[in-house]
């Protein structure tokens, strides 16, 4: 049985060969395609699995005199140039043996740096005063790529002493690296995303092979039920199958890694988490490559024994088919259901609870069980929207095409609905994606949070507990005493002076409401600023009439949600304490600094990160811009996996369907040559091929859209209540679904010449 199952598959005739390249093909596909996400996955992998320097925590520093003597004394924090982050760690060995991070030999010293390749070509290409005037000392060495991400990452390592570097805020001492990555946000989002659209690939994968593999069943059902007649046993139609499809898929496996081989370049190019991996991880490990060697050809067989079940209940069950019952109304119940789910408790948050920073997480809870019911109620219930569709046309339309499709359509619309499937779940997840990343963008940046993107700001308190610096800035000698509130007046006077001589400036000092003020009215604690100056940024509110200062909780401007800091603004109103009182000789808390040129806000920035450094403070100003583009970019991440992986899903289900499309011709050669025969024009049957295969595929994306785009609604009332709005998604959501419905009509379009030449007159003979 084995060698007749293989000669049949390799030695059967045209059709035969024809049918066994289709099945080759289409698993080519689909295991590049799998093959493509597992390189991008074991990328990820890695990178969460190399020595995670940046998560490294110790114990803090309490004194300059409590230094041990081994050890490291540890600092890691974020900078910025031009909307990148540079991620640096201040360092100060306390002995040979001082721990070091992977890629260095050993630490750079007092008055060293070293930095990555990519930020290494930086900074031989930008001034010094907008990027490397914020690194003391010279650069001594490049960072090997065991620390660092990919090719792009912006890394260095600053040397100091270690009475420079316990004087600042956030030194901790570490005796260790740590070995494994935090449980941060942005690592459930990627691996959220990796597993939706591995899902959503799979799905559409599997349709796939099984339509190839189901390609000409009924003439193979024929085949095989003449063989039950003349005595094979159902055990060796099965082998026969079962070889049939398996030799296929097996080649088809075989091609299909050697296709991934050729385009394994262009994998690691999607850069899916937002910059690229290092080429030499980007590849599956062994045990993927064999279990797809060995899970699809028996993913393909078992397709095949499933699609021939009923040869094997009688020899002459071919030719006892009758219509499938119906599908019900009934199969809506999980979509309707999944939506109500869904849509009820974000919808009530969005309109109640205005000034919570966003839904709950039973809310959350609820709207993932809604997700998975609209997902499957979709599926479920397209066999029924198809058969709507197919009565609506038979009874709207009179042409003899549309009856055509009308009727075969209502026949069987479950096999109609079953090759696009795998299409419909991409334009749901792909719209419902496109529609809320782009709304929650646009929602934080709009309004009055919005209108502060291009604003610098950098604070200069220090705790209670941290320790006096060696220098309280250039030009003075004395560092900040401990629980000190800014910058003291002598020091904050030239450095204001100095921010407001760069041209297009425009510079709002927030000071500490310290024990010298006599101002009455006033309560204790709050930040005050003068009026004039707050008139510059309308966001924050304005003074009473008259007043010429004002004492406010200015603690929101250090929230890292927009939105949530819109939820609070404005910072100061009608009821704000106001008084007269000289604010030049108060320290300097936070100043916020308007700026509209790019290279004038990096030298600003360099400046004043000379000056947090002097008083202690290690977190380096930030453009209110920035910090909602860190959230953001969280939110692309997402998206940006997931529309990869949309992207492939489309291929997969528009190859899908043109397998789907030919394989229904070559099933009806019989009754479209019969009816070619007594007198129906060709084009006839064009129209009602197109249009029986176009109407499922249109029904199902449009209501697919739909759907997501009303999923998108109630979340974002829920998250961003005070500016909602369905923001239109951006060019790759348009380019993927324009593409996808493009080659699922060119498919169609080109199974049309072989139609004609299957039906062909002159071709009328049948087994």
């Amino acid at each position: 049985m084995l060698r007749l199952g293989l000669r049949l598959s390799l030695q059967g005739g045209r059709e035969a060969l024809v049918r066994l390249a289709a099945i080759v093909a289409a698993v080519a596909l689909g295991v590049a395609v799998v093959l493509s996400i597992l390189a991008d996955y074991r990328g990820y992998q890695t990178l969460m699995d190399r020595q995670c320097w940046e998560c490294t925590h110790g114990t803090a520093v309490s004194s300059t005199a409590a230094i041990p003597g081994s050890g490291t004394l540890w600092n890691v924090s974020d900078d910025y140039f031009h909307g990148k982050t540079v991620e640096r760690l201040d360092v100060a060995p306390l002995g040979p043996d001082a721990p070091t991070i992977p890629g260095l030999r050993q630490l750079p010293g007092a008055g060293q740096f070293v930095v990555s390749p990519a930020l290494a070509a930086l900074l031989r290409t930008v001034p010094a005063d907008q990027l490397g005037d914020r690194f003391p000392g010279t650069q001594s060495g490049l960072i090997g790529d065991a620390a660092l991400t990919g090719p792009e990452q912006l890394v260095v390592v600053v040397g100091h002493t270690p009475a420079q570097l316990a004087a600042d805020s956030g030194t901790e001492y570490v005796t260790r690296v740590a070995t494994k990555h935090s449980d941060i946000s942005t690592s459930n989002i990627y691996q959220y995303g990796f597993r939706l659209g591995t899902i959503a690939v799979l799905f559409p994968l599997l349709i796939l092979i099984s339509t190839a593999t189901r390609l000409a069943a009924a003439r193979r059902e024929e085949r095989y039920a003449a063989m039950r007649l003349v005595g094979a046993t159902p055990r060796q139609i099965n082998v026969i199958a079962s070889v049939d499809s398996a030799v296929g898929a097996l080649l088809g496996t075989l091609l299909g890694i050697g296709v991934f081989q050729l385009i394994r370049s262009g994998v690691n190019d999607l850069a899916v988490t937002g910059s690229r991996f290092f080429p030499a991880v980007v590849h599956p490990t062994a045990a993927d490559y064999a279990a797809v060697v060995v899970v699809v050809p028996l993913a393909s067989a078992t397709a095949a024994l499933w699609s021939l079940r009923r040869v094997r209940v009688s020899p002459l069950g071919t030719s006892r088919r009758a219509t499938p019952p119906a599908p019900g109304a009934w199969r809506l119940a999980p979509l309707l259901l999944g939506l109500v789910i869904f849509v009820g408790p974000l919808v009530i948050l969005g309109f109640q609870n205005k000034s919570t920073s966003g839904p709950s997480s039973s809310a959350l809870a609820l709207a993932q069980l809604g997700v998975l019911l609209i997902m499957a109620g979709l599926i479920l219930s397209g066999s029924w929207l198809t058969l709507q569709v197919a009565r609506g046309l038979a009874r709207l339309t009179r042409g003899p095409a549309a009856l055509l499709a009308a009727r075969r359509l209502a026949d069987n619309p479950k096999a109609a609905f079953r090759a696009v499937s795998g299409l419909v779940l991409a334009v749901l997840v792909g719209t419902a994606i496109g529609g809320l990343v782009p709304s929650v963008v646009d929602g934080q940046n709009s309004g009055s949070a919005g209108s502060l993107t291009q604003v610098l700001q950098a604070g200069f308190a220090v705790d209670a507990t941290s320790k006096p610096g060696p220098d309280n800035g250039p030009g003075t000698a004395a560092g900040p005493a401990p629980g000190a509130l800014g910058l003291s007046p002598q020091t904050a006077v030239p450095l204001l002076g100095r921010l407001r001589s760069f041209p297009g400036t425009t510079v709002v000092p927030i000071y500490s409401d310290s024990a010298v003020s006599t101002t009455p009215a006033r309560g204790s604690g709050g930040e005050i600023v003068a009026c004039a100056d707050l008139r510059e940024l309308s966001a924050l509110g304005q003074c009473a009439p008259g007043a010429q200062d004002v004492k406010a909780d200015f603690r929101a401007l250090q929230d890292d949600n927009l939105l949530s800091l819109e939820r609070q603004l404005p910072l100061v109103t009608s009821a704000s304490a106001t008084g007269t009182i000289d604010v030049s000789q108060l320290d300097l808390r936070t100043v916020l600094v308007k700026v509209d040129s790019s290279d004038t806000l990096e030298q600003i920035r360099t400046l004043l990160s000379t000056y947090l450094s002097a008083n202690g403070v290690t977190q380096p100003p930030q453009t209110f811009g920035e910090v909602g583009q860190a959230r953001a970019g969280l939110l692309r991440a997402a998206e940006r996996v997931i529309e990869v992986l949309v992207g492939l899903t489309v291929l997969v289900a528009g190859c899908s369907l043109a397998v789907s499309v030919g394989g229904s011709l070559v099933e009806r050669r019989r009754p479209f040559t019969l009816l070619r025969l007594s007198g129906t024009p060709t084009p006839t049957l064009y129209r009602a091929v197109v249009l029986e295969s176009m109407l499922p595929l249109l029904t199902a994306t449009v209501v697919a859209g739909v759907i997501g785009f009303g999923t998108s609604l109630p979340l974002v009332l829920a998250l961003v209540p005070q500016h909602a709005h369905l923001a239109a998604p951006d060019g790759a959501y348009f380019a993927l679904m324009g593409a996808g419905l493009l080659a699922s009509v060119l498919a169609i379009l080109t199974a049309l010449p072989l139609l004609g030449r299957l039906t062909a007159p002159s071709n009328a003979q049948f087994e």
